[in-house]
């Protein structure tokens, strides 16, 4: 590589901090010799660019939790089950769908889903991240206009795979785009924006859908659709304005630009070494990563080193699905209705709205707790919560009235730790461990496997716990309780703690072959090894030794 192109900054030596600056809190400034180390401001105050970027492209992510709300109510509407149901006297409504088209609606936009994470690592290679969000959300806008127009059941299947297909690609590359931006320190809180937009989109699509469920007409379920088109619109008159990924730019050659976008999303954060020290770190593990590659880079998932992260990322993205999500977020507002909850749009808001305190609660945590503890306690009083709902179906003697606050209350403790400590835990730690030039393969598959068993749920559930079907009602929580037992053993045990750290500092820990306890303690190397090279830049060969007054900024 050339020096120009190593170096896209003007030579011109660099300004050491004056001594207020290097007393300043937020970064590590100095040596124990005073040698000059360049400021990181790592608050969230100093990244207020960074946040709105996440905050903007983020909001795609609101089309999937709001899909996953309404089509679970729309199964309980009226005004949908005259068009895609049949008459049954059994249920209180009067209507009821068929358990295989029940299963199909749910589980194809899984299926599609699926389908998209195969898409997702050729797509990545070959067109930056933000072009591969637009094509998810453009299929997205496809899918909804297929959805309002036909009463064929046909076509809906098609339209939920469609769905699914396009959901998959903006899941995959929104978290990738912000993981890549994002500095370490905040990596965690912009996880848990982008989680509350999915969030947010349940609880909306809840709250929209209960105040259309009493129009007993295509309209209960069209208004619904129509709102879907808003956030897919936002985000592709918007999304052109934003950098792109510097490491996409960075895989692909593009080292003069990547370093643009770099300092245009840090905005005076870091001063020049701080940011230049970034930029190196991430072009040497760019370059590591590309002189180890295969020409068929799909194997290299199962290569070396890559293959105990691709284990891990597959395993974490199981998680929701092993611990009984799709069944309270699929089919929550059935279950209630089939198991005589009254009013059961409303008490399915409840619980989704205390989900979203969870939610928000969680950006306190995300960057303090580390990953195992919230992984570890969101899983384990879930499953808890599971297991409590399979008991009050065995217990003889108790009124409708005290089984239907049982329930509530079993729903909203599940919705509250899911949200507060699973749901963001594992988007960021699914997001953070790949290999960089394998992260859209890597996220990809992980995100598939989790559809894969989402879409286990949403086949299946409707046997255990329609009327017309087994009718297991809550002892369907048994199965998830035995499932989360499984989940909490592979946490502990497979994966490692990184709060903290930068994606290039976990990379190195993978490649040193360390083990799982160990990650917490490790004192990384190759932040050292960039920050040499970021001084040859700025300053020249002796530049480490260089000092001025003056704190530069980028």
């Amino acid at each position: 590589m050339s020096e120009t192109t190593k170096n896209p900054v003007s030579p011109e030596p660099a300004a050491a901090p004056s001594e207020k600056a290097l007393s300043h809190k937020s970064g590590e400034i100095a040596s124990a010799s005073g040698e000059y180390r360049g400021e990181r401001n790592e608050s969230i105050g100093a990244h207020l660019r960074f946040v709105w970027v996440t905050l903007l492209v983020a909001c795609a992510l609101l089309e999937y939790g709001f899909d996953k709300s309404i089509v679970g109510s729309f199964q309980a509407m009226v005004g949908f089950l005259q068009v895609f149901g049949y008459e049954d006297p059994r249920v209180p409504s009067g209507w009821n769908i068929e358990a295989v088209p029940q299963q199909i609606i749910s589980s194809f936009m899984l299926l599609g889903a699926f389908i998209s994470c195969f898409a997702a690592g050729p797509m990545g290679s070959y067109l930056d991240r933000r072009k591969c969000i637009v094509v998810g959300t453009l299929l997205l806008v496809a899918s909804v206009t297929i959805m309002i127009l036909t009463t064929s059941m046909a076509l809906l299947y098609f339209s939920r795979l469609v769905m699914g297909f396009g959901n998959g690609l903006v899941m995959i590359f929104t978290m990738i785009y912000i993981a890549e931006l994002s500095p370490a320190k905040l990596r965690g809180i912009a996880y848990g924006f982008m989680t509350t937009w999915i969030t947010g989109g349940s609880a909306i699509g809840l709250l929209i859908a209960n105040a259309t469920a009493h129009i007993e007409s295509k309209l209960c379920y069209q208004i619904p659709l129509y709102v879907l088109y808003a956030m897919p619109v936002v985000v592709c008159v918007t999304i052109f304005f934003l950098p792109e990924s510097p490491r996409w730019l960075l895989l692909n050659g593009r080292d003069e630009e990547a370093l643009k976008a770099l300092t245009w999303i840090r905005n005076g954060a870091y001063d020049r070494l701080g940011l230049q020290s970034e930029f190196e770190e991430m072009r040497l593990n760019v370059q590591r990563d590309l002189e180890n590659q295969s020409l068929w880079l799909a194997l290299d998932l199962f290569r070396g080193t890559n293959l105990r992260r691709t284990i891990i990322c597959v395993g974490i993205g199981c998680i929701n699905p092993g611990i009984g999500a799709m069944f309270i977020l699929a089919f929550g507002t059935y279950f209630f209705k089939m198991v005589g909850v009254a009013d059961p749009f409303k008490w399915i808001v409840l619980t989704q709205f205390i989900g979203v305190i969870g939610l928000l609660m969680a950006y306190y945590t995300l960057d303090r707790w580390g990953r195992r503890t919230l992984l570890l306690t969101g899983s384990t009083l879930c499953g808890l919560s599971m297991l409590a709902l399979g008991i009050i179906f065995n217990v003889d003697g108790l009124s409708q009235s005290t089984m239907s606050a049982l329930i509530i209350f079993l729903v909203s403790w599940f919705q509250f730790w899911f949200n507060f400590s699973v749901v963001p835990t594992v988007y960021l730690t699914s997001g953070e461990l790949p290999a960089q030039n394998l992260r859209a393969y890597t996220s990809g598959l992980s995100t598939g496997f989790g559809y894969v068993f989402g879409w286990l749920t949403t086949f299946t559930a409707p046997y255990f716990i329609n009327p017309a079907e087994l009718n297991w009602k809550g002892m369907y929580g048994y199965i998830w309780f035995g499932s989360t037992f499984l989940v909490v053993a592979f946490i502990y045990f497979m994966v490692p703690e990184v709060v903290g750290r930068s994606l290039d500092e976990i990379e190195e820990m993978f490649n040193k072959r360390l083990p799982t306890r160990a990650f917490k303690t490790y004192v990384a190397e190759g932040a050292e090894i960039a920050r040499e090279e970021a001084k040859k830049d700025l300053f020249g060969e002796k530049g480490g030794a260089m000092h001025s007054e003056g704190d530069t900024r980028v």
